[in-house]
């Protein structure tokens, strides 16, 4: 059985325009063969329903950047959150200080600092698994809060933009798990597709039977690793949609 698990905005969706239409093709004749179509992003669960709803899928779901997993079933409907928004403020005041995350901003302001629309951070900020925010403090200090993240299970990670707190997993490990639930389900062997374009999707590319690097114009492309020397990682020519839609059809051929 293949599963395809792939990011979105600028692989899926265009990197200037957030549309799939480009893509379309490929979608259907992935839906028309019974092959799951696992959407893995930064986004919430909230911010992806829509997009799972105009492609026509009902399948799995890894969100807030491998943080969380939606869809498998109901167990993994976890505290997750809560868990660690009371991570926080446990922390010494002054170290606790030094983070503004969503849960600490109203939907206005989440919509700022990321130059979202107020409807599209208000669904932002439906966090089930993690909490991107602005860190403020020294080196030292962000070594202090880390450390408290870990004690507690969790992590931080810089981003481009923000520095996320999130459980000790990534998109990566989000895809074997799914893959091991597929494969329970289904008693067969499983084989997984990547479709990506930034850092952090290196991870699940590498991981993945077949990656594929879609191209983006908008930042550095990622580097050459020995599985893309062994020809199980592709790059696309073009970026976004089209290319999605062109490994897709390349590889069903």
């Amino acid at each position: 059985m293949k599963i395809v698990f792939t990011d979105l905005d600028g692989t899926l969706l265009d990197h200037e325009t957030y549309s799939l239409e480009p893509a379309r093709p490929a979608l259907e004749a992935l839906k028309a063969r019974g092959i799951p179509i696992v959407l893995a992003s930064s986004k919430t669960e909230a911010e992806m329903r829509p997009i799972a709803a105009d492609i026509g899928i009902n399948d799995p779901m890894i969100v807030e950047n491998g943080a969380g997993i939606v869809g498998l079933s109901e167990d993994n409907a976890e505290d997750t959150y809560e868990r660690l928004r009371a991570t926080l403020a446990a922390m010494p005041p002054d170290l606790r200080a030094k983070f503004e995350g969503f849960g600490d901003w109203s939907d206005d302001v989440v919509a700022e600092k990321t130059g979202m629309r107020i409807e599209a951070a208000r669904l932002a900020r439906q966090r089930r698994f993690s909490e991107p925010g602005l860190w403020s403090g020294s080196e030292a200090e962000r070594e202090a809060f880390r450390a408290h993240l870990r004690d507690n299970g969790f992590q931080a990670v810089q981003g481009g933009r923000f520095f996320t707190l999130m459980p000790q997993t990534s998109k990566a490990d989000a895809m074997k798990r799914v893959a091991a639930f597929f494969r329970q389900k289904t008693g067969g062997p499983i084989f997984t597709i990547a479709l990506g374009d930034a850092p952090n999707d290196a991870a699940m590319l590498q991981a993945a039977d077949k990656g594929f690097i879609i191209a983006n114009p908008a930042h550095a492309p990622l580097e050459e690793s020995q599985r893309e020397r062994e020809g199980h990682i592709i790059r696309s020519e073009k970026p976004g949609p089209s290319g999605w839609n062109d490994m897709i059809l390349q590889l069903l051929a």
